[in-house]
C-alpha cells in the first residue's frame, strides 16, 4: 500500500510544506506545533535486524536501552536509510515501514504527532495510537 493511502486509512493528514523540512526546529516553525508533538522516525540496525524507532522531538535515542533487547545497535547511515526504506533521512514516515517498530511512551502523550511525510517537503499529522496500531509497535522507553 502506498504511503498516502495508509495515511488516509489511518485518518491522518498530509501537510505539503513546499520547502525542505529536515529538522525538528524547521517542523515546529512550519506547523506551529511544539517540539514534543514532532516525532523523529529513526532507522537503526541491530543484531536482530532493522528497527524503526520513534521518539518525540525533544528526545534522543538511548542505544544502551535498545541494545539490552536487540543486541548491538547503531544508527543506519543516510545511504543505508535510503536503501532500506526508499526514503531520505528526515522524510522517513512513521507508518508503512516494514521493520520492527519501537515507539517511546512520550510520543503517546500527544493527541496527534507530526512526522516525516515521505518527502523532504512534506509532513504527516497523525494520531500516535494509529502509528502503534498500524506498525504493531512495541511501546518502550528508549529515550535518554
Amino acid at each position: 500500500m502506498k504511503l498516502l493511502e495508509i495515511v488516509r486509512e489511518l485518518q491522518g493528514e498530509i501537510l505539503n510544506i513546499g520547502k525542505p523540512v529536515k529538522t525538528v526546529q524547521q517542523a515546529v516553525r512550519e506547523t506551529y506545533a511544539n517540539p514534543a508533538q514532532i516525532i523523529k522516525s529513526l532507522v537503526l540496525l541491530s543484531e536482530k535486524g532493522a528497527l524503526l524507532v520513534i521518539v518525540d522531538g525533544e528526545s534522543k535515542v538511548n542505544l544502551e536501552k535498545l541494545s539490552k533487547i536487540f543486541g548491538k545497535v547503531r544508527f543506519a547511515s543516510p545511504k543505508e536509510v535510503k536503501k532500506l526504506t526508499g526514503y531520505e533521512v528526515g522524510a522517513v514516515p512513521p507508518v508503512g515501514i516494514p521493520f520492527r517498530t519501537i515507539v517511546d511512551p512520550k510520543v503517546l502523550k500527544n493527541e496527534y504527532v507530526i512526522g516525516g511525510g515521505g518527502r523532504i517537503d512534506r509532513l504527516i499529522r497523525i494520531s500516535p495510537e494509529k502509528i502503534v496500531e498500524y506498525q504493531r509497535a512495541l511501546i518502550m522507553d528508549v529515550s535518554l
